[in-house]
């Protein structure tokens, strides 16, 4: 009992400690002092100036069941806390078989697009800014043209997407039989931003 009240008491002095050194230094201080004690994959990326804040992100686009010469839209919006900076896509593809109720959905690869099994034939993607009509692909691509999310497709140059910005994405399967359920990720990063030459000068230099 003894040791633990010693332990209890050690602990409330370190955060006594801490916590008037966070006060006194403030938040840049702290990002100063995490970076200095703590291993790499600890390191915080959103303590600091509101405007050189930046972390990993990423926005998903799903589809409802596509059965046979049918297309649907997915949206997401980039909220207005931070812009997008929009690195690589990646694809992710169930196919459904079976009759209802006991459907069974196989996740597919597109490795082999000559097999038919293993891959998404004639299942159709494209993006485009659903409020400025900008669109990300000169057509609709094939989606096993996108690589998995083990391994995703980097696009030659990073695409940067205002906040508020709705993005849509238009998936059409035009398989004379099979059925699929499709998701679509963008990878990148959020950034807080004092206006969009900062932001380009980033990633240009």
């Amino acid at each position: 009992m003894l040791n633990l009240r010693k332990e209890k008491e050690r602990n409330d002095r370190m955060k006594k400690q801490l916590d008037e050194r966070l006060l006194k230094s403030g938040a840049a201080g702290l990002h100063n002092e995490l970076n200095q004690a703590l291993p790499d994959k600890l390191k915080p990326g959103n303590v600091g100036d509101i405007n050189k804040i930046i972390w990993p992100f990423w926005f998903t686009f799903t589809a409802p069941v596509l059965p046979i010469n049918t297309g649907s839209n997915g949206f997401v919006t980039i909220t207005q806390e931070a812009a997008f900076i929009w690195m690589s896509t990646s694809k992710t593809v169930f196919k459904r078989t079976g009759a209802a109720p006991n459907y069974v959905y196989t996740a597919i690869d597109g490795a082999n697009p000559d097999d038919d099994l293993s891959s998404a034939n004639n299942l159709t993607v494209s993006i485009r800014d659903a409020q400025s009509s900008r669109v990300f692909m000169g057509s609709p691509i094939e989606i096993d043209d996108i690589g998995p999310a083990n391994e995703p497709s980097v696009l030659p140059t990073p695409q940067f997407i205002m906040p508020n910005a709705t993005i849509e994405c238009a998936f059409q399967n035009n398989h004379a039989s099979n059925v699929y359920v499709p998701w679509i990720t963008l990878f990148g990063y959020r950034i807080r931003i004092e206006n969009a030459e900062n932001l380009l000068s980033t990633i240009f230099g």
